[in-house]
């Protein structure tokens, strides 16, 4: 048995919404403000994954207590305290189990602010390359993409985990912060000669000190903000799009690239091309998968990269994974790729021993 213990309930919904359980128990606990808090998770499991079981421990066990909490969606409702065999018994609904199959592990996930403080939250690089350029071997790089990842051995070092829980306790701005820190210290080492794409959230962008902020990051890392294209992650949030472009001139006024990151899927759609005019465009790991035997995903391809160079705006193909998938693509005219066929994430000092980094620097070098 996997035990998932989280001192906060924002940490749970996170966690729950990007992992599969088969149970979860709560505490019905009396909030500082007087209300029960558990209730909340209890609603949220009986809205979006009605199918797990939740089961509530309580000390305030009255009637109308125990009433409302199966009223919510909880499967059970215990008094505390409570025999934790119980407990272990409902969940395996009365199965007899060898002892030795219910042993298992319990991991604790760290509180937010615990992790931000800790400086455990780092970051891994993956290759931006020029797939139209004519030659054989490795395509010249074109850019780096810095991918932020919590602390190791934990639940968090998920990044849309540890995002989603950022967004949920109100400190994605000082979580954006870090992580692009992590990324332009990872990318140090490698120099400069290449673009640094940074995920960074609508909602951070907007805060006043971003520009100023991020550009003092930049320039203490030995980077130009010319250098840096930031990524739009979860343009649900955007939700007045011409007010953001505001906000998205008064940061390339400082030399900042923008890119729309997953274009073609959620919330991203056409009329945030016409809004921001984005430097880039990224299509999702989705329209790379089986392209090369997908008619219509091919014209899907074709069609958004047509219509995005009419605008100016270079395409970047996420996922490739195969040669055959990088011809369609270069055949499709998409311009720049991404993925494992070219590497894997990976931290800045082993990329930066791989020969096709090395062989990037030549070129460089050669072009000075």
């Amino acid at each position: 048995m996997e035990v998932v213990t989280c001192r906060e309930i924002e940490a749970a919904e996170a966690i729950l919404d990007h992992t599969r359980v088969d149970a979860v128990v709560t505490d019905l606990c009396v909030s500082e403000l007087g209300g029960l808090e558990g209730t909340r998770l209890i609603r949220h499991m009986a809205t979006h994954f009605p199918e797990t079981d939740v089961l509530v421990v309580s000390s305030h066990s009255s009637e109308e207590i125990r009433e409302l909490a199966l009223a919510f969606g909880a499967a059970t409702f215990y008094e505390k305290p409570v025999d934790g065999a119980l407990i272990a018994d409902r969940l395996l609904k009365g199965r007899a189990v060898p002892a030795s199959a219910v042993a298992g592990t319990v991991q604790e996930v760290e509180t937010l602010d615990d992790v931000l403080r800790s400086g455990a939250i780092t970051s891994v690089l993956q290759p931006i390359v020029s797939i139209q350029e004519p030659g054989s071997g490795y395509p010249p790089i074109h850019g780096l993409e810095c991918l932020a990842r919590g602390p190791r051995e934990s639940m968090l070092r998920n990044p849309e985990i540890l995002f989603e829980y950022a967004s949920r306790k109100e400190r994605l701005y000082d979580t954006d912060l870090i992580c692009i820190r992590a990324g332009l210290e990872e990318a140090r080492p490698l120099g400069r000669g290449h673009r640094i794409f940074l995920n960074v959230q609508p909602r951070s962008m907007t805060n006043p000190q971003f520009p100023s902020e991020v550009s003092r990051l930049v320039q203490e890392s030995g980077f130009d903000p010319g250098d840096v294209v930031f990524e739009l992650v979860e343009q649900q949030t955007i939700l007045n799009p011409r007010a953001f472009a505001r906000t998205v001139a008064q940061v390339r006024q400082f030399g900042f690239r923008v890119a729309l990151d997953d274009f073609g899927v959620g919330f991203c759609n056409l009329h945030l091309l016409l809004d921001l005019r984005p430097d880039y465009v990224k299509l999702p790991r989705y329209f790379a998968q089986g392209i090369c035997g997908d008619a219509d995903r091919q014209e899907v391809v074709r069609s958004v990269q047509s219509l995005v160079a009419t605008l100016g705006m270079p395409v970047i193909m996420e996922g490739i994974e195969t040669p055959e998938e990088l011809h369609k693509v270069r055949d499709l005219g998409v311009e720049y790729g991404q993925g494992y066929y070219f590497a894997r994430p990976q931290r800045g000092a082993d990329l930066l021993a791989t020969p096709s980094f090395a062989h990037h620097q030549s070129r460089i070098a050669a072009a000075l």
